[in-house]
Formats: structure tokens, C-alpha cells, sequence
């Protein structure tokens, strides 16, 4: 483990809605033991912890940067659809020694506001929720009820469309990536208005901790 002190980073923890109700639940827990391993070998330094099964139905992580949690939340919902998963990413101090290998062992409020924040999502049925601070950004918190009422009807490629456009991807490599034309990327984008809600997210990403601002 590595002591740090007081520092604070961006926690966040997924769960997989129903998944006591998954008919091969050993095979999906192999599904998302593999989406976490190459996210975080994607990632690399930006995760201060990298992604971690914790419970089962659970995972969780530690960023140092926050310009990439959205996009990496996006990428797993496409990675693991038709299962859906909640995240709940909260900002603060993380008091005890930090653990580069595992997401375990570590305390301090990031995770304390990220669990307080998951049990609201679980209670309101969302997928996505964040806290910066003590007392939640009530528009924030509004902007991000809207997304996730919107993300329940959005199919796999559009996930993984939006997951790009959180990285800097262009049409033409969108296209190339998920195999679809120019057009159809740029149709997906007018038609659940991708663009707007990249420039929202962006801006909540900004206003957090330091980050990439070239991605």
C-alpha cells in the first residue's frame, strides 16, 4: 500500500442491477471480471486504484483524474449490455493507505458519499450519480436523473458511441469502431443529442478534480 496523505480523488462504485435474477450469473461475473482488467489496463495511471470486484454484484475504483469516469462508465454499460449497471461516483479524502493493486482496504469520505450516493440510486431506480463535496449539486443531481432515465433505451453501439465522443473520438473513428457508417454515427448523435450531453458532462468533469483536458 502507499500512504497518501489526506488527498482527494474521484470514487466511484458500479453495481449490477438485479443480478441475483442473471440465469448464468457465473458466466456474466467472468464478463465483468474481463471489462474491469482491460479497463484498467486502458487506463493505467489515471486510476489511483484500479477497478475491483468487491461484492460480487459490486466493483469499485479510485481515480486521481476525474475526465475519464463517465466515459469509462459508458463503456461498460456497452460492454455489458442487456445487464445494466448503476454507478455512483462521489469526490474526497481518502484517509487511510492507498492500495495500487485492489480497490479494498481503503477508507475515507469518497467512499463514504459514493455508498450513501448508491443506496439513493438503488431507492430512485438510476444509473448514474455523483457528489462532489459534502451536500450534493441539486442541478447535477437533476442533469444526471434525466441521462439515466434516457440510457434505459439506448442499445449497445449507441453506449459505446457515446463512450467514444467522452474521449475525443471523431465520427470517421466512431464508425470504424463500432462498424456502422459515417451517417448512422452522426444519426445516433442527433437523434439522443450525444453532443449536448458530451459538452454536459464534460463541463461537470472539469469543474471536479484536476484532469486531462486533451484526451
Amino acid at each position: 500500500m502507499v500512504l497518501v496523505p489526506c488527498m482527494h480523488y474521484l470514487a466511484v462504485i458500479g453495481d449490477v442491477v438485479a443480478s441475483r435474477r442473471l440465469t448464468e450469473r457465473r458466466k456474466f461475473q467472468r464478463r465483468l471480471e474481463s471489462a474491469l482488467h482491460g479497463l484498467n489496463q486502458r487506463r493505467g495511471r489515471a486510476l489511483a486504484s484500479p477497478y475491483t470486484v468487491t461484492l460480487g454484484d459490486e466493483f469499485q475504483a479510485l481515480y486521481r483524474q476525474a475526465g475519464y469516469g463517465f466515459a469509462d462508465a459508458f463503456a461498460l454499460l456497452a460492454e455489458l449490455a442487456p445487464e445494466r449497471v448503476r454507478f455512483s461516483f462521489a469526490t474526497g479524502e481518502i484517509v487511510t493507505p492507498l492500495n495500487p493493486k485492489q480497490a479494498i482496504g481503503m477508507d475515507g469520505p469518497a467512499f463514504h458519499r459514493a455508498r450513501a450516493q448508491l443506496d439513493r440510486l438503488k431507492k430512485e431506480q438510476r444509473l448514474l450519480g455523483l457528489q462532489d463535496g459534502e451536500k450534493p449539486d441539486l442541478p447535477t443531481t437533476a442533469m444526471l436523473n434525466i441521462l439515466s432515465g434516457q440510457v434505459e433505451g439506448w442499445k449497445p453501439t449507441r453506449l459505446r458511441l457515446f463512450a467514444g465522443l467522452l474521449v475525443g473520438r471523431s465520427v470517421a473513428e466512431l464508425a470504424a469502431e463500432t462498424g456502422i457508417t459515417t451517417r448512422a454515427v452522426n444519426k445516433n448523435i442527433r437523434a439522443a443529442e450525444l453532443d449536448e450531453w458530451q459538452m454536459i458532462l464534460q463541463n461537470i468533469e472539469h469543474s471536479l478534480l484536476p484532469g486531462p483536458k486533451s484526451r
